[in-house]
C-alpha cells in the first residue's frame, strides 16, 4: 500500500509491503483474514517523501503488481511517469528487464545533523543552524566561554567530565595540554558513544579550534581563539557509521589525543582498532572516499574525502571537485601560488571575496581559520582541514562534504561574491 496525506503544503508518505493476501480491504472497515493467524506473515511500514513515489513506481513496474484500488490524485503526483504507468497498469515489455532505485526513510526523532556553529573573528557567541531550523543563522544562545546554555558545551558536557555510559575518541593537530606536538595532520574532532546496553547512540563533531576540548578537565573554552573566526559540526550519527569515519580518518594521519571506548563497542571495526592504535597506511591507496548518513529526521548523506601526504594530490581540484563534478566556491586562507581556476567548464574553483558576512556577523580571511566550500550548482557544502594552498599537496587532508539544501543556502549566503579567475 501506497499512503499520501494531501494536506496542503504537507509532504507526508509511507509505502507498507507485506505477505497478507486480501489485506487490507479499501474502505471497508479494517478486517484482518483470520485464516492467515496460522501463517507467518510479515508487514514492513516505511515513511516517506512523497518525492520517493516515483521511484518505488518504477521498481514496481518490473514486478507487475496487480492494483486493486488507488485514488491517489493526478495533483499529487505530477511528473511521477512511473507512478502513472502503474496506476494505469502500463507495465513494460522491453529491456531493461531489471530495476535499481534508492529511496530514503524520513525518519521521525528531531535532529539529522544537530548543528553547526560559526563563529566569526572577534565574536564569542557565533551564529548557529540546528537539524530543526536551519533556515537562517541564528545568534548563539551564549557565549561560548561557558557550557552551561550553548548547544556544543551540552553535548561536550561528558567529554569534558566524567560519565560511565559515555566514551569517547579525540584527536587534534594541537592537543590539549601538548605543547609543541609535531604531527603530519591538520584534523580536530571527537567521536562520542552511548555505551548504554540495547543503545545504539553516536555523535561526531567536526572544528576547526586547537586544543580544544579537553578530556575530563571540566569546560574550558581557549579564550586566545575568539579573536579567530572557527566552525564547530555536531553530526548525529548510529554506531555503525563508526568505521566508516575512521577509514577517512586513516588517511588524514589525525593525532588521537585520548580515547575511552570499550572494545567491545567497535568488535568487528578494522579501522577504528588502526585509528585507535595509531597505525596509520604506509602504501597506496592514498584516497579515501566513505559515505555516511547522520541518524534522524531525513538522514543526512555526509560524504567524507580524505589523502594522505604521500598521494601528492591537491584536494580542492583533484579530490573534491573531481568527486562532486561540479564547480566549487572556496571560502579559504590562500597563498600567492594557487588561484582561482576556470579553465575545465562546470569544474571551476571560484574564491570567495574576503570580507565576508555569516549573518550580521563580518568575518575575513586574515582572522578566520576555517576553509570551506559550496559546490555550484548545489546542494553540497564541504569542511575541508587544510587551506587553498601549494604546500598541501605534501600534506594528509580531509573534507567533510554534507548534502542538505538548508545548510548549503546558509554557506552559500556567505559565498555571494567571488573573484574573477583565469580562464
Amino acid at each position: 500500500v501506497i499512503i499520501v496525506q494531501t494536506t496542503q503544503n504537507t509532504d507526508a508518505a509511507s509505502w507498507i509491503v507485506h505477505t497478507v493476501p486480501g489485506f487490507p480491504a479499501a474502505k471497508t472497515g479494517y478486517s484482518w483474514p483470520v485464516a492467515e493467524n496460522a501463517k507467518g506473515h510479515i508487514l514492513i511500514c516505511l515513511t516517506i517523501s512523497e518525492s520517493q513515489i516515483n521511484a518505488i513506481a518504477a521498481s514496481l513496474l518490473r514486478a507487475e503488481p496487480l492494483v486493486h484500488y488507488n485514488d491517489i490524485p493526478e495533483t499529487e503526483t505530477v511528473g511521477m511517469q512511473y507512478f502513472k504507468k502503474l496506476s494505469d497498469g502500463q507495465f513494460p515489455t522491453v529491456p531493461p528487464y531489471l530495476s535499481r532505485q534508492s529511496i530514503k526513510t524520513a525518519a521521525q526523532a528531531a535532529g539529522a545533523f544537530r548543528a553547526i556553529l560559526y563563529k566569526a573573528p572577534g565574536q564569542t557567541r557565533g551564529k548557529i543552524i540546528v537539524s530543526n531550523n536551519a533556515g537562517a543563522w541564528e545568534d548563539g544562545a551564549q557565549v561560548l566561554t561557558t557550557r552551561q546554555g550553548q548547544s556544543f558545551g551540552v553535548t561536550l558536557q561528558h567529554v569534558v567530565e566524567n560519565h560511565n555510559e559515555i566514551k569517547f575518541l579525540a584527536y587534534n593537530n594541537v592537543p590539549p595540554g601538548m605543547p609543541n606536538v609535531k604531527t603530519k595532520s591538520n584534523s580536530k574532532g571527537v567521536i562520542i558513544v552511548q555505551t548504554t546496553q540495547n543503545t545504539d547512540a553516536a555523535s561526531w563533531i567536526v572544528h576547526t579550534v586547537p586544543g580544544f576540548p579537553a578530556a575530563k578537565t571540566g569546560y574550558s573554552w581557549p579564550v586566545a581563539e575568539n579573536a579567530k573566526g572557527h566552525l564547530l559540526i555536531c553530526l548525529t550519527i548510529s554506531e555503525s557509521q563508526i568505521n566508516a569515519i575512521a577509514a577517512s580518518l586513516l588517511r588524514a594521519e589525525p593525532l588521537v589525543h585520548y580515547n575511552d571506548i570499550p572494545e567491545t563497542e567497535t568488535v568487528g571495526m578494522q579501522y577504528f582498532k588502526k585509528l585507535s592504535d595509531g597505525q596509520f597506511p604506509t602504501v597506496p591507496p592514498y584516497l579515501s572516499r566513505q559515505s555516511i548518513k547522520t541518524a534522524a529526521q531525513a538522514a543526512v548523506t555526509v560524504n567524507i574525502y580524505s589523502k594522505s601526504a604521500s598521494s601528492r594530490y591537491e584536494i580542492y581540484r583533484r579530490v573534491i571537485v573531481k568527486a562532486l563534478k561540479k564547480t566549487i566556491k572556496v571560502w579559504s586562507r590562500r597563498d600567492n601560488k594557487l588561484k582561482g581556476d576556470c579553465r575545465v567548464v562546470e569544474r571551476n574553483i571560484r574564491l570567495i571575496k574576503s570580507p565576508a558576512r555569516v549573518g550580521d556577523h563580518d568575518t575575513n580571511l586574515d582572522a578566520d581559520l576555517t576553509n570551506w566550500a559550496v559546490s555550484d550548482p548545489g546542494n553540497i557544502f564541504c569542511l575541508i582541514d587544510r587551506p587553498y594552498a601549494k604546500n598541501q599537496t605534501v600534506q594528509s587532508a580531509m573534507a567533510v562534504c554534507i548534502d542538505q539544501a538548508a545548510i548549503f543556502a546558509r554557506f552559500n549566503d556567505i559565498a555571494a561574491q567571488v573573484e574573477d579567475c583565469s580562464q
